[in-house]
């Protein structure tokens, strides 16, 4: 008889590490008893971004990010990780491109929220504070000539290929976005005033 398993969902997964310290911990006056350690708060982190299945390379490029984050602040627990250090590390950022400056930010912004929701950051989320902006390159348009050339390996002797030709020609002298274009209706063609609507 098979055994029933109950389905896993992400809403499932929820990571409680046992922030308590030991009896011998205890004793030490001097540590803090609710700080952990920042490789500990990765691995944790890491696990939790697995389940929710983020991809292999994907968490080396927060790792790696998040290290050396890590490094450039010489931080040990995560009551270490405070809005100064966060902006000398942005500060130190300025010799790289604002698209990778984005990227780094972002990486780190994310390990930073798993941090905060798992309760070992207090206070406000600092991080969300900040914002880099990253200017958009506009593309350019298809050239005329480019678009003949495709127009002309169309086959408009059948329905698929008329069709298609249609496509290409609506998109490129209206401007429409695909998705609203597949949702076009015979009623939203305004065929007298050459209009879509």
């Amino acid at each position: 008889m098979p055994r029933k398993v109950k389905e896993l969902r992400m809403d499932d997964v929820v990571f409680k590490p046992n922030l308590k310290p030991s009896f011998s911990e205890q004793k030490d006056t001097n540590k803090k008893t609710d700080s952990i350690l920042i490789e500990q708060a990765i691995e944790i982190v890491n696990q939790q971004m697995k389940l929710q299945g983020l991809r292999h390379k994907t968490l080396l490029v927060y790792n790696h990010t998040m290290q050396k984050y890590v490094e450039f602040l010489n931080l040990k627990k995560v009551d270490d990780i405070n809005k100064e250090g966060f902006m000398d590390w942005l500060e130190s950022l300025d010799h790289l491109d604002k698209v990778t400056q984005a990227n780094r930010f972002r990486f780190v912004s994310a390990i930073l929220t798993r941090f905060y929701d798992n309760g070992w950051i207090k206070g406000n989320k600092f991080w969300k504070d900040v914002k880099i902006k990253v200017d958009k390159k506009v593309k350019q348009a298809a050239q005329e000539k480019k678009l003949e050339i495709l127009l002309s390996v169309i086959d408009a002797t059948n329905f698929i290929g008329f069709r298609d030709l249609v496509v290409v020609l609506l998109l490129y002298r209206t401007g429409i976005r695909i998705n609203t274009l597949a949702s076009l209706k015979e009623e939203h063609i305004n065929f007298s005033e050459k209009m879509l609507g």
